[in-house]
């Protein structure tokens, strides 16, 4: 399995980019090949009607991002809480995908809080609608990443508190549970049902 981990925090040395490392050597212990994406280096113009266009400098700017996603089988989305909301930086992403690149493939999706009872809500902005044109699957079960800096700090299986414990045993289970989605949905894909030309802003 390759999975592409999209970390949407604006800051170079973000808890999302901590976090998104973290799940990427948890793919590669289990014999998955990981990369991340970090959108705060690899910073993405707002998007406009010149990628639609096929302008030269779109396809400088996005088309190495696109291409990794479209060589990805699975994808995990890591966005920081930004006054309640996905980062714009993420939302941003989205724009730019594809369903003919990213479609019918799985997400995890993650998010990042640095309090311990928030995170919530840019799981649910992000489930309602960045998925509706390009056909991102996200998988029924998520993770919330509370008290950020104090959790995934270390090797496991030594967790620094329980929340850092329970953190890690989420990921454990959403990794997993991405995995096999990542198998079963690669049927769907080649079954040549999926039409983006017809269908590709939904029915």
């Amino acid at each position: 399995m390759k999975t592409q981990i999209i970390s949407g925090g604006h800051r170079t040395q973000s808890q999302s980019i901590k976090v998104a490392n973290f799940i990427a050597k948890m793919i590669e212990k289990r014999g998955g090949e990981a990369k991340v994406t970090n959108l705060a280096r690899n910073a993405l113009p707002l998007w406009d009607e010149g990628v639609w266009a096929g302008e030269q400098r779109w396809k400088d700017i996005w088309g190495p991002i696109e291409t990794d996603l479209k060589a990805s089988d699975s994808y995990v989305i890591v966005t920081p809480e930004y006054n309640g909301m996905a980062s714009p930086a993420i939302k941003n992403f989205f724009l730019f995908c594809r369903g003919e690149v990213v479609g019918h493939k799985p997400a995890l999706l993650v998010s990042v809080t640095a309090t311990l009872h928030n995170g919530a809500y840019p799981i649910h902005e992000l489930r309602s609608s960045s998925f509706k044109n390009n056909k991102m699957l996200y998988i029924p079960d998520h993770v919330i990443c509370r008290e950020d800096e104090k959790i995934l700090n270390g090797e496991t299986p030594n967790p620094d508190s329980p929340t850092d414990a329970f953190t890690r045993v989420k990921l454990d289970y959403g990794v997993d549970m991405l995995k096999v989605y990542a198998s079963a949905m690669k049927a769907v894909r080649e079954s040549g049902v999926p039409n983006y030309k017809d269908f590709g802003s939904g029915m």
